[in-house]
């Protein structure tokens, strides 16, 4: 098994490399998520659990921050968000997903 990097993107930390194994050539893409997951931790200290009643002007909140690779990778296993958001929900829910999230609480 050989592998091979192809591209390497140092502002997001994407790389990109070809792999050549028994089963032929594949890609592999791997990303750095120690700044997403390092966002969502601060995000996730600064909710305040309740904020939105009675707050006529903050309509919308942000519930989670997904790498793209990931995000990308989701579209094509459970479609798009706005057409099939209880899947999108039930993967936000799952506590492996967890690290993701910058709310907490359970999303509706």
């Amino acid at each position: 098994m050989s592998k091979k990097l192809l591209n390497h993107d140092p502002v997001t930390g994407r790389k990109t490399h070809l792999k050549e194994d028994i089963d032929g050539l594949s890609y592999e893409t791997e990303v750095d998520v120690t700044n997403v997951l390092k966002y969502t931790r601060e995000k996730e200290a600064e909710h305040q659990k309740g904020s939105m009643i009675g707050n006529t002007q903050k309509h919308h909140q942000k519930i989670a921050e997904i790498p793209e690779t990931l995000y990308y990778d989701l579209l094509t296993k459970l479609g798009n968000p706005k057409h099939n958001r209880k899947a999108w929900m039930k993967w936000l829910q799952d506590p492996d997903n967890k690290l993701f999230r910058t709310t907490t609480g359970r999303l509706v």
